[in-house]
């Protein structure tokens, strides 16, 4: 038999192991796994220690926070009585509901009849501020030099009354919580009475027809306090 010589293979080609081939498999993972042992070992201890422990387990998450509790509950109740304390301005020109009642404010000032003053302001100018006759004005009919003769001597200038009246009021009720807060809501209703004090002042210089000034003054002359005499006007008290 004739017999061939054989071919001559390169020796890159021999010397690579075929990517099929088990053997080289198993070849190639025993080098890695003696290349870690090697870096392992070739660390410090304490990087050998942290290289070979396991995982740090990962912390709980935080638990959520408690929601926050009622620690004290106040009840605050209403005032069964509230002063109001108002400044008004005397007035110069009321109409005739006004004018009667300044009527029964000076009568009860000056502690006499309010029907006796009724009585003139009516027979004078029927309640009205502007009625004139000639030289004679205002609810009472003064002429202007009586009327500041009367001026001159009244006794005080500052008006003052009170008004009363119920209401029904709604406590309050605080609630106070263990984080700080605290919320205000409607308490039990009461019944109150509110005082209201007005306070007010007739001016120095007021024209002849101020409403309130001559009534002052007409209080005045019928309880015998005023320059002027209650017998200088025509009608009666």
């Amino acid at each position: 038999m004739r017999e061939f010589p054989a071919r001559a293979v390169p020796a890159h080609v021999a010397a690579e192991p075929s990517d099929r081939s088990p053997k080289s498999v198993l070849g190639a993972v025993l080098a890695a796994g003696a290349l870690a042992c090697a870096g392992v070992v070739g660390l410090p201890p304490a990087a050998q220690a942290q290289a070979q422990a396991p995982a740090a387990e990962q912390p709980p998450e935080a638990e959520a926070a408690a929601p926050a509790h009622v620690t004290k509950v106040t009840s605050v109740r209403p005032a069964r009585r509230k002063v109001v304390r108002k400044r008004f301005k005397p007035a110069a020109r009321p109409g005739p509901r006004g004018v009667r009642r300044i009527i029964h404010l000076e009568a009860r000032r000056w502690n006499i009849s309010p029907s006796s003053l009724s009585r003139r302001v009516a027979c004078e100018s029927n309640y009205r501020w502007y009625a004139g006759n000639g030289a004679y004005q205002g609810l009472l009919q003064f002429a202007s030099s009586t009327f500041y003769r009367g001026l001159s001597s009244i006794r005080s200038r500052e008006v003052k009354f009170v008004r009363e009246r119920k209401r029904m009021v709604h406590g309050e009720r605080i609630v106070q919580y263990s984080d700080g807060s605290l919320t205000v809501g409607r308490g039990v209703k009461r019944r109150q009475k509110v005082v209201t004090v007005y306070s007010g002042t007739l001016p120095r210089n007021p024209s002849v027809t101020h409403g309130w000034t001559q009534l002052r003054i007409g209080s005045q002359a019928i309880r015998g306090l005023s320059a002027v005499g209650s017998g200088e006007w025509a009608c009666p008290a």
